[in-house]
């Protein structure tokens, strides 16, 4: 099998050679092909929302041969059926009984095909990926080969994408890949619904999604509110008379959060004093902190609004004595869209 390295997005971690035999490896991402000459992609989509379960089995075989890289994340169905050609291929049976049912051909089914604008970026990390004029989120995990046949595979996801931990798994004959990440929508008690569209990569890296099923939360207007939905594909790659199993696993986290209407940041003494009070509007806060000398750790304080408009107040603390090579705040704010995100604050000592 060719070699293939593995990135996260945004880490600036060096690239990483594939493990060797049975080595597993995880971890947080900061958004972060051979031959096919047989496929078999079997597709899952679960829900969970409220204790109950949600499972609708996708029947669809349009990315046969092509590998899945996993979903692209819409609140409109994608009308991709050919029903031009369908009603062509069965005109006579609509004339003869008066009736015809759709679904039952896959060759039907069309594909949304993405914008890739690769630049001079030599990662599929830093691609820049849309699908035509449909809105959507996406995670995906794209690969790209150099000029020597040597694979990369990268992390690439939307703003609204959050929480990302990438787990990676590789075995003589086995290759597993598993994603995972959280898209927040502001508390309002409208429904909404969503539509987990599974995305395809061809051998000659061309992307595109096809029809997913939808779901919907429910009109929930309370935080803390979940729903998740798990796509999976599996194909065997054939090289040299070798086979190996490759797969490729998404989880989607849907959470309801109150909207973010202001951030307070507080730079703390050892005995429990504040140095420094800092206020900003969510989208206002700065992308680095600069700490006092005598700052031990520091309290950040989120205010939210509820849909009745009462004020929600959560609060995280950073101690920087930690030993963490890292440290940073997570500061949410709201985007255009609907959605909350949030993004990270380097700590400057």
């Amino acid at each position: 099998m060719k070699n293939r390295r593995y990135e996260k997005i945004k880490s600036g971690l060096p690239r990483e050679e594939k493990p060797k035999s049975g080595l597993e490896k995880s971890g947080k991402a900061k958004c972060p092909f051979a031959k096919y000459l047989t496929a078999a992609f079997a597709i899952l989509i679960a829900g969970t929302m409220g204790g109950c379960t949600l499972a609708v089995p996708y029947a669809g075989k349009e990315g046969s041969g092509d590998r899945m890289i996993v979903a692209f994340i819409t609140t409109e169905y994608l009308d991709l059926y050919d029903m031009e050609s369908y009603l062509n291929d069965h005109a006579s049976s609509l004339v003869n009984d008066g009736s015809i049912t759709l679904g039952n051909d896959s060759k039907y089914e069309g594909k949304l095909f993405a914008d890739v604008e690769k630049g001079e970026a030599d990662s599929p990390s830093e691609w820049k990926i849309s699908f035509g004029n449909m809105d959507g989120q996406y995670m995906l995990m794209p690969v790209s080969t150099d000029e020597n046949g040597e694979q990369y595979m990268g992390n690439l996801c939307s703003d609204a994408i959050n929480e990302l931990y990438l787990h990676s798994n590789v075995s003589d004959d086995s290759e597993e890949q598993e994603l995972s990440g959280t898209i927040y929508e502001s508390a309002d008690g409208k429904e909404k619904v969503w539509y987990v569209n599974p995305v395809y990569q061809t051998e000659n890296s061309e992307i595109y999604a096809i029809t997913g099923n939808s779901y919907s939360n429910g009109g929930r207007d309370t935080e803390g509110s979940t729903m998740a939905v798990t796509l999976s594909g599996e194909s065997t790659v054939t090289e040299n008379g070798k086979s190996q199993k490759e797969s490729s696993k998404v989880t989607v986290q849907f959470a309801i959060m109150y909207k973010p209407v202001k951030t307070v940041i507080y730079q703390m003494s050892d005995s429990n004093q504040v140095l420094k009070r800092d206020e900003y509007e969510p989208t206002e806060v700065p992308d680095t902190l600069k700490v006092e000398s005598e700052t031990a750790y520091i309290m950040e304080e989120t205010q939210k609004e509820s849909p009745s408009g009462k004020t929600v107040t959560s609060r995280s603390i950073v101690d920087l004595n930690s030993e963490e090579e890292e440290t940073c705040l997570e500061a949410w704010y709201s985007l255009d869209n609907g959605f909350i995100s949030k993004k990270d604050v380097e700590i400057l000592h």
